[in-house]
């Protein structure tokens, strides 16, 4: 399945740097990719993480791809790396000046109408169809571990003042979570992967009626637009890939 590829990003209202950092591409075989991370708020270097996961990633994937020839080669492939690219940022911070760093990641590739995803922190995946939007990821943040215990509601979700406080990501720790989920793309649909800086300010439904309603190439940018009205607290990516 040849893909179609819109991507937009920018560094929101508050800020004056762009922390967010993705790549994405199609392979001579066909198969298409996608690496976008977040550096995380609060730490030294979380521009310079998400930079260097997203280089480390894309390096991985073009190197040993084509070596892959099944889903499950490509799922412990995605797995291995990503825990190669949090030690690499952590061993880095050990080093020099860098005191802390870190990032959130979400990562996916698509092979024939076989989207499969890794990711660690609260950068999300989305399948959208023409009836239906499904988040494919599972937040690693505080506020979903409330959600999931039934401490906190839906709508008591949306303005916690721990919202950004993630359980997961890469350069933090030696080890750290990494999520694999997978999903099979029809003719039509869109795999949307963002940071929080779209998925916070633009609600799961807003985000799919804005895909639908517009022409695919103008919707990445048309997404970024409406989370910068409505506020653009944070640096907002998104990447999509349509079927």
């Amino acid at each position: 399945m040849s893909l179609k590829i819109s991507a937009c990003t920018d560094s929101g209202c508050r800020h004056d740097e762009n922390e967010d950092f993705y790549r994405a591409g199609r392979l001579a075989d066909d198969t298409h990719w996608v690496v976008l991370c977040d550096g995380m708020g609060g730490v030294a270097d979380g521009g310079r993480a998400s930079a260097m996961a997203v280089q480390f990633l894309q390096k991985e994937i073009l190197e040993k791809s084509d070596s892959l020839s099944s889903p499950e080669e490509v799922r412990d492939f995605m797995l291995e790396a990503a825990a190669r690219a949090n030690s690499y940022i952590y061993e880095h911070s050990k080093q020099g000046e860098a005191s802390a760093m870190g990032t959130t990641l979400v990562m996916a590739i698509v092979r024939g109408n076989l989207a499969q995803i890794v990711h660690a922190g609260d950068s999300r995946a989305y399948l959208i169809s023409k009836t239906a939007v499904k988040r494919l990821t599972r937040d690693h943040s505080i506020v979903q571990e409330l959600l999931d215990t039934g401490k906190i509601t839906l709508e008591q979700a949306v303005n916690h003042p721990n919202k950004n406080i993630i359980t997961s990501a890469l350069g933090v720790d030696a080890e750290t979570k990494i999520d694999y989920d997978e999903c099979r793309l029809a003719k039509g649909e869109v795999l949307m992967l963002c940071s929080d800086g779209l998925s916070n300010m633009v609600s799961d439904e807003d985000m799919a009626q804005i895909i639908r309603e517009n022409e695919f190439y103008e919707s990445s940018e048309k997404l970024i637009r409406r989370a910068v009205e409505a506020g653009g607290f944070d640096n907002i990516t998104a990447v999509l890939l349509g079927a």
